[in-house]
């Protein structure tokens, strides 16, 4: 009697229509993705949980701890994904390997090596798996062999999605011309740089390269994807001069249709690719107008809305500027409380009437006396904002030298407003600040 598996049938299937195309697989070949789930359900087959019942396993898990040295062309395909900053889950890692082992044509390599490891074998499949099995196994190898064959041209860089999908995304690569901005407003969503706008006639929309819903994967060879607030801002400046080469992945895929794990989060931000909808800047900026930040609600005001920004997108107000504390390396919302108690106490405290100003890129506090600036901070130099709730018309912001994930030197600037309003709304457009501008190009 044959010894056989379905898996195994249908992977046979799937090569075959993989082979009968007589070209390299590219990765928007219809029969890739199918092909790669195929192997996926085989690799996760079986796989045992080990002794951590609340984490789902993944074949990555094992694939990370196979011998090293046996094999050096699979060695750089392993470290190649341990490197990679895009795939942040063993599901995404264990895609990104089958695609790297893919190109490199050592696939087959994966499976010889656990075979000639029988106890990392029993350790992580059971009797039900076709890894685990001896003869099953042997057939599995002698399939990934065949894909050697087969030229699978794949771009590697398309891998930030890898995590939630196999599905792969299109992905364009520009050279743009040396620039002080490219003129791009995205906002950071699920780790994901999402374009919102494109500033008409700026570098960016030369030739529609650029469009709302395209995510900016990539800039200057450094991945972007769950980046700190201001590393966008801080890698342009740190290439500023020279073309600026980015990366994006686009909103439509090469059909015509919306990416789909973009689809829900595009449709709340009222973006469709599919007409081309180019969103006014004016129309960006009240995006989340009434969001307050969380640390500057209180309890009585959480039905309240807050409008704050002017129609040219500023906000400016009259408070007095009561003084400044230093916070050292710790720049954290919960030094609000603290912060605000040791200027008070301070025998240095100033008291000087101040404009407070927020801008599209950032906080002006200017005196009033003689119309001096005193402070200057963007928004990616600002770690947080609040107030007491028993000094509710005293507010204040922390902020460091440089961008929040480089500062070692954080100060909490404290300030009075004539209102228990107007604390709120100035908090809210620091708030709003944050969210807008801490992602602009």
């Amino acid at each position: 009697m044959s010894v056989t598996h379905p898996l195994l049938k249908i992977l046979k299937v799937n090569i075959l229509e993989l082979y009968t195309e007589e070209r390299d697989i590219l990765d928007y070949n219809l029969n890739l993705a199918p092909f790669c789930r195929r192997l996926e359900d085989i690799f996760t087959l079986g796989l045992k949980t080990g002794n951590n019942w609340f984490v789902k396993p993944g074949y990555w898990s094992w694939i990370s701890k196979l011998p090293r040295l046996k094999n050096p062309t699979f060695d750089q395909t392993v470290y190649f994904v341990k490197d990679c900053q895009k795939t942040l889950t063993v599901e995404g890692k264990g895609r990104l390997l089958i695609r790297a082992a893919l190109v490199k044509k050592n696939l087959d390599v994966v499976v010889k090596l656990l075979k000639d490891d029988r106890l990392l074998c029993e350790t992580w499949y059971d009797e039900s798996s076709i890894i685990g099995n001896e003869i099953l196994s042997e057939i599995l190898v002698s399939l990934l062999v065949q894909l050697k064959t087969i030229t699978f041209d794949l771009n590697l860089k398309n891998a930030s999605y890898l995590d939630t999908t196999w599905d792969i995304p299109v992905y364009k690569q520009y050279e743009f011309v040396p620039c002080e901005s490219l003129g791009i407003h995205f906002q950071e969503i699920d780790g994901h740089m999402i374009v919102l706008s494109v500033d008409k006639g700026s570098v960016a929309a030369e030739d529609g390269k650029v469009k709302p819903g395209d995510v900016l994967d990539e800039m200057f060879g450094e991945s972007l994807k769950g980046v700190k607030k201001g590393k966008v801002q801080e890698v342009f400046q740190t290439y500023k001069g020279i073309p600026v080469y980015a990366a994006f992945i686009k909103a439509c895929e090469c059909n015509g249709n919306v990416f789909r794990p973009l689809k829900h989060i595009l449709r709340e931000l009222g973006i469709d690719p599919l007409n081309n909808n180019e969103r006014r800047c004016e129309e960006i900026d009240e995006i989340n107008i009434d969001d307050k930040a969380p640390h500057a609600i209180l309890e009585d005001e959480e039905t309240e809305t807050t409008p704050v920004h002017g129609p040219d997108g500023s906000a400016s107000y009259k408070v007095t500027y009561i003084g400044q504390c230093t916070l050292g390396v710790d720049g954290r919302v919960e030094r609000i409380e603290d912060g605000v108690i040791q200027v008070l106490e301070s025998k240095d405290r100033i008291n000087e009437p101040v404009t407070i100003a927020m801008s599209e890129t950032g906080i002006v506090v200017t005196s009033e006396k003689d119309k001096k600036e005193i402070l200057n901070h963007s928004y990616t130099e600002v770690s947080a904002c609040g107030r007491r709730t028993d000094y509710i018309q005293h507010f204040s912001y922390i902020a460091g030298e440089t961008s929040c994930n480089l500062s070692k030197d954080f100060v909490c600037h404290v300030f009075h407003a004539p209102t228990r309003d107007m604390t709120k709304v100035i908090l809210c457009a620091i708030a709003q600040g944050f969210q807008r501008t801490h992602w602009f190009l």
